[in-house]
């Protein structure tokens, strides 16, 4: 009987919990860090039963039965093993595994690369320690990278000579054999095997079951144009897939509740070196969400902390374009970013664990990291900038998978650009607000009267626009006798005479002799000119507008109960003041 892969049936463990598999048969209760519940296996009234998905076992204390999830459905359900993994191959979304002579082959090979991978590690790790490459180990040292962190990542060096590919000849290995790795490549003019990692650090790659994959180089030498180079893609090496030192820093997740995520090997060593271990890094690429999945099965939280330079902080924005996707319900994604330019590597060598954790206590989680990131490409607070903003961020909203994080997502950057932006810069937004003569007429104008004002000459000057919006603008409340009439009048001329200009609309009014409609006409002409504007400020300038009139009239309203309230202390008065004044923009 074929055998499955240890790898295939890893990764179904590693994407399902015991807690889930066998909570389909044994109600379970969560106690501390494990489940308990009554034993399937026996008849018991108090429960002897537990399940701890960290360990990835079940224990039966009455009955002694132990095992993880293949055990239990082939003692409970009475499967075969075969059954038993395709059902939880299925459970997990992974395809079923074929037993077909390729699959046979690239077990084979994946076995025989694995071997190649220890002991070309194992060459170079010696060859690390060798007198003639001491340099690149005082490298390590003077970056204070201790000696059995460099023992432990298995870091090592290789050298430029025929010694490697000659070692593993004599081992018996093929050059085709060699070749598929990627440790070697093959130079097609003196058909020779070339080390792919000549005169670099070297640093091991594993993946999520500690089985090595890859290898990434290093090298110290300034006169060689890439400072770093990745193990081409391979049948067992898919960078998307993987992230450096995440076999490791998974332990972790029984201490940490956050991941953290970093661009480089180095910068992973020294964090490790420095005591912080729950650190991966990705591979060369951009962040896959393979990669952000990968990280999710282990910890909820997120930190992704990239270099300061520029380049670094366009991956990271990069990263939260992808991450805002695919973000799910109770999962976080928090950035920090390197001061002046450094890396990690760099900052914790020069400040210190104490210095890096401060850092991180001041993260940003997605949404302020996309909302600042915009914010600092705006030329000026005016309503084109403003407008062009609010699209981008509701843009990238429509990209979120999950439509109640959509929702709110959307909330949130409307809410911000209110806040942060309009309400703070107001001298600098409104193009449309009186000028700054105190005249006595406008002094004597209270504040309802000129947001009203404005926002009726604002649909007068741009027909055009108000004509796409107006449903929208019928159903604005206007609390102004004259300001409603206008509204009334301008939508039926709307409606009634599609592509009249601004001029022929007050040609209109002037004929529909609306009472006090001077007023307004005297206001219009000392208010500034508007400028021209395009059809996303225009709606954006609208609804600004009637969140200031509800807010006006929401405080007018408080005020107005408030007095009831002290005249006529009634319950309803009460109750309705406390819910108007708990509401939002109160």
């Amino acid at each position: 009987m074929m055998k499955y892969p240890k790898s295939y049936l890893e990764e179904i463990t590693q994407r399902l919990k015991v807690s889930d598999v066998v909570g389909g048969t044994v109600k379970l209760t969560k106690r501390g860090k494990e489940f308990v519940g009554l034993s399937p296996f026996t008849n018991e009234k108090t429960p002897s039963f537990t399940v701890n998905d960290e360990k990835g076992f079940y224990h039966c204390f009455s009955s002694g039965e132990h095992g993880g999830i293949f055990d239990f459905l082939v003692k409970i359900e009475k499967m075969t093993f075969g059954d038993a993994v395709r059902k939880l191959a299925a459970k997990a979304g992974m395809p079923e595994y074929r037993f077909t002579k390729q699959n046979v082959e690239q077990e084979k090979q994946e076995k025989r690369s694995g071997k190649i991978f220890e002991l070309f590690f194992s060459y170079c790790f010696k060859n690390l320690h060798r007198e003639e490459n001491k340099q690149h180990l005082e490298y390590l040292l003077n970056r204070s990278i201790k000696r059995e962190t460099i023992e432990f990542f298995q870091l090592g060096f290789c050298d430029d000579s025929d010694r490697a590919s000659e070692h593993f000849k004599k081992l018996g290995f093929s050059e085709k054999e060699l070749i598929e790795t990627g440790i070697f490549y093959l130079n097609e003019q003196k058909r020779t095997l070339v080390p792919r990692f000549k005169n670099r650090i070297i640093f091991p790659i594993k993946n999520l079951f500690n089985y090595y994959i890859g290898c990434g180089g290093r090298t110290v030498l300034s006169s060689v144009p890439a400072k770093y180079i990745n193990s081409p893609e391979t049948i067992f090496f898919k960078k998307g897939n993987n992230l450096y030192n995440f076999h490791n820093a998974k332990k972790e997740s029984k201490h940490s509740d956050y991941l953290l995520m970093v661009e480089g090997y180095m910068d992973v060593v020294s964090l490790f070196n420095h005591g912080i271990k729950n650190v991966c890094a990705t591979l060369g690429t951009a962040i896959t969400d393979n990669q952000i999945n990968l990280a999710w099965r282990n910890f909820k939280n997120l930190v992704i902390c990239f270099d300061g330079d520029s380049s670094g902080i366009a991956a990271a924005y990069r990263a939260a374009e992808k991450l805002i996707k695919i973000l799910k319900p109770n999962h976080n994604v928090f950035f920090m970013i390197m001061p002046n330019g450094m890396d990690p590597d760099d900052y914790v060598n020069k400040y210190g664990t104490d210095r890096f954790y401060q850092l991180l206590d001041n993260k940003k989680n997605l949404t302020e990291f996309i909302f600042d990131y915009n914010v600092g490409s705006l030329k000026d607070f005016s309503p084109a900038s403003l407008s062009n903003l609010e699209k981008t961020l509701i843009d990238l909203s429509d990209t979120v998978e999950d439509q109640i994080i959509k929702k709110y997502f959307k909330g949130y950057f409307k809410n911000q650009i209110f806040e942060k932006l309009i309400k703070k810069n107001k001298n600098k937004l409104n193009k449309f607000q009186i000028s700054n003569s105190f005249d006595k007429e406008r002094l004597n104008m209270s504040e309802i009267e000129i947001k009203e004002y404005s926002l009726c000459q604002l649909l007068i000057k741009f027909p055009e626009y108000s004509g796409k919006i107006i449903e929208q603008i019928s159903e604005i409340n206007f609390s102004l006798e004259l300001t409603n009439q206008i509204k009334l009048k301008f939508v039926n001329f709307i409606l009634d005479h599609p592509g009249l200009s601004s001029s022929q609309i007050l040609e209109l009014f002037q004929k529909e002799k609306i009472k006090n409609f001077d007023d307004f006409n005297k206001f219009s002409n000392k208010n500034i000119s508007v400028a021209k504007i395009d059809l996303d400020t225009f709606v954006n300038l609208v609804d600004d507008y009637k969140r200031q009139l509800e807010d006006i009239a929401k405080r007018r309203k408080i005020e107005e109960l408030e007095n009831e309230f002290s005249s006529n202390m009634s319950e309803q008065a009460y109750n309705e003041l406390i819910s108007l004044k708990n509401s939002p923009n109160a």
